[in-house]
């Protein structure tokens, strides 16, 4: 599932528990892109807050684990808190990356249930030109 906002693009994979497109995790990743964009002017472009969070509206009680960059979100739900963000960074590349990315089927032994990945949209010019002809 991918959506917009002025500001941000949000694509997300469907639930492998339910089938369905999970709004606590949408709700969790709107949360965090517009946390991030008030921190933005009192933080350097380098600036990133990791952890987890336990998604009380999920029906199926998940624990989401997140990365929030400056560019750049990504938030991964029910994976295991030993499995080193450096690997689902890379399952997140595979998924959402522009790029073709291969991994071995052992890549990661416990695949997430569902993730998120929020991106930074260019800035919109509010002056189009137009071309006028008489």
């Amino acid at each position: 599932m991918i959506w917009k906002t002025k500001t941000h693009e949000f694509t997300a994979t469907v639930c492998q528990r339910t089938g369905k497109p999970c709004p606590a995790l949408a709700r969790m990743a709107r949360a965090m892109a517009e946390a991030m964009a008030t921190a933005r002017p009192a933080t350097s472009k380098t600036f990133e807050v990791e952890g987890t969070s336990d998604l009380t509206h999920c029906t199926e009680g998940c624990t989401a684990r997140f990365r929030a960059q400056s560019e750049q979100i990504r938030v991964y739900c029910g994976t295991s808190t030993d499995t080193p963000t450096e690997k689902l960074d890379a399952y997140g590349d595979m998924m959402f990356g522009p790029e073709f990315i291969q991994k071995s089927a052992g890549f990661l032994s416990e695949p997430p249930c569902a993730m998120l990945d929020v991106s930074i949209l260019p800035p919109r010019s509010d002056s189009i030109p137009y071309q006028v002809s008489a």
